[in-house]
């Protein structure tokens, strides 16, 4: 289990790190699922973007529900929703269009023609070739030219 952890920290670093303001909560939902996507290899740095979002907005909405569980409110015909339910739905929302873009099925992601994911994440661990690119592109290093030094 460590291995893991330090592997998902290692990611984490190369990916530039959890934003400053995240809290305990948010890095636990970000990095469940970062395991996730990391295991189905479909991790990149746009990728580790829309693991922020979604981080950011599941602790929010998590907080909400538990604030409007305590609050005693009630719907009437003027006022259907309170201030905090309207907050959480939009957490909600969000939730569901990230988790549509994070989580697809291969077969969706087929449909929408993204059936080629990026595979930089099997290169990691990989050196670089000391006399240039050898035709193959390096995560974190710009590929060199024939020719050139």
């Amino acid at each position: 289990m460590t291995d893991l952890t330090s592997g998902i920290e290692r990611l984490i670093t190369l990916l530039g790190g959890w934003p400053e303001h995240f809290k305990d909560e948010e890095r636990r939902y970000g990095e469940s699922l970062l395991a996730v996507l990391r295991r189905d290899k479909v991790l990149d740095e746009a990728v580790f973007g829309l693991v922020v979002r979604y981080a950011t907005h599941r602790a929010a909405y998590d907080r909400l529900s538990a604030e409007i569980a305590n609050e005693e409110f009630e719907a009437t015909a003027s006022n259907y929703l309170s201030g905090k339910e309207q907050s959480r739905a939009f957490h909600e929302n969000k939730l569901l269009t990230l988790e549509r873009e994070l989580l697809a099925t291969p077969y969706a992601r087929a449909k929408n023609g993204l059936d080629a994911q990026t595979t930089f994440m099997d290169l990691l661990d990989d050196q670089p070739p000391e006399d240039g690119g050898g035709g193959k592109v390096m995560p974190f290093k710009p590929m060199a030219k024939k020719g050139r030094a």
